[in-house]
């Protein structure tokens, strides 16, 4: 009786190099409302002083427990964590990021009011490093709120979830079954790995739930850069898009997912070009770790025109390329 009157929520922390900010970012679980969860910290192979702040804080508290495992990226450790947790629903948070207090106690009373549900997820703000009281909507601290609080399953999900993310990692509240009937993050993916997961729930016909209620916020920290890995960024997302197209069959779906391949594989395309007119080698490794990612022909004819032909020549061709795909867009999806 007490476990379903009080079940166990396991909150999973991926942590690279945060021990400077785990503190904190546990202190916002301590200060939750709900009070039965287990804390996984699972260190991806920091270097600084991450190992002896989590083993402070799992002597302070028992509910807090810390893995390590070998550099891997945060993806793979989530994931980890996944395999550890012994919880009903699952809570993912990282490790330079906050909770606001009510989120547990809140999002777990609308899985009891709404026993249907597989997520819910709330709102989110965000705060500058260097000032961390004052909070904001947006990534950029000045624009307005980007989040769709949208509930339901089936089309109205998926379609939605197709075009763009709808939410932050930390905003949902997640069923734990919903992991083992729908598969784990993809650990393929770097970037977008959350967008690819939720887009993959919502087909799964997962069913989702937004509750805005006060004290119910994840607080993501803004720090001065964020990456400029724009190629990774890239490859991974289209690899996301070419993940999803997959999966899914119907007119209206491709007719989302056909274009978001195509604007990746655009923006791919010119930043190449552009890195061409100045580095060679490195334009010629990149096309080659495309092709190898995302299996797509035109990245490995890329390596050998970057080899042997001038800038002007693979230019004109990846334009052609372009055109080529743009026409069959119009023509299929008109």
């Amino acid at each position: 009786m007490e476990r379903a009157e009080h079940p166990l929520i396991s909150i999973i922390i991926p942590n690279y190099n945060y021990g400077d900010l785990l503190k904190e970012c546990i202190e916002s679980l301590f200060s939750q409302t709900y009070t039965n969860w287990e804390c996984i910290i699972v260190d991806d192979g920091s270097t600084d002083n991450s190992k002896e702040i989590a083993q402070h804080l799992c002597a302070k508290d028992s509910r807090v427990k810390y893995f390590v495992q070998q550099n891997s990226g945060p993806t793979v450790a989530r994931n980890y964590g996944l395999k550890l947790a012994k919880g009903e629903f699952v809570q993912f948070l990282d490790a330079d990021d906050l909770l606001e207090n009510q989120k547990l106690e809140k999002q777990l009373a609308i899985f009891k009011l709404y026993n249907d549900s597989d997520i819910v997820y709330g709102g989110v703000k965000y705060f500058s490093a260097s000032d961390p009281v004052k909070r904001y909507d947006n990534l950029d601290l000045k624009s307005g709120s980007w989040m769709k609080n949208l509930s339901g399953s089936g089309d109205v999900m998926i379609l939605q979830l197709l075009k763009e993310n709808i939410m932050v990692i930390s905003s949902p509240l997640v069923r734990r079954s919903l992991f083992e009937r729908l598969g784990n993050m993809n650990e393929l993916l770097r970037f977008n790995e959350d967008w690819e997961l939720w887009a993959r729930f919502a087909i799964g016909n997962a069913k989702f739930r937004f509750d805005g209620s006060a004290g119910t916020n994840a607080l993501i920290r803004v720090h001065k850069s964020y990456s400029t890995d724009n190629f990774g960024m890239y490859m991974h997302g289209l690899k996301a898009c070419l993940l999803l197209n997959e999966s899914i069959n119907g007119y209206r779906y491709k007719e989302i997912l056909i274009p978001k391949i195509n604007y990746h594989k655009r923006i791919l395309d010119e930043q190449l070009i552009q890195l061409l007119r100045t580095d060679k080698e490195k334009a010629i490794k990149w096309s080659l770790n495309i092709s190898n990612f995302t299996k797509i022909k035109r990245y490995s004819v890329y390596v050998i025109l970057f080899k042997f032909f001038p800038v002007w020549f693979c230019y004109l061709y990846s334009r052609f390329v372009f055109i080529i795909h743009k026409l069959k867009n119009v023509i299929i999806y008109a």
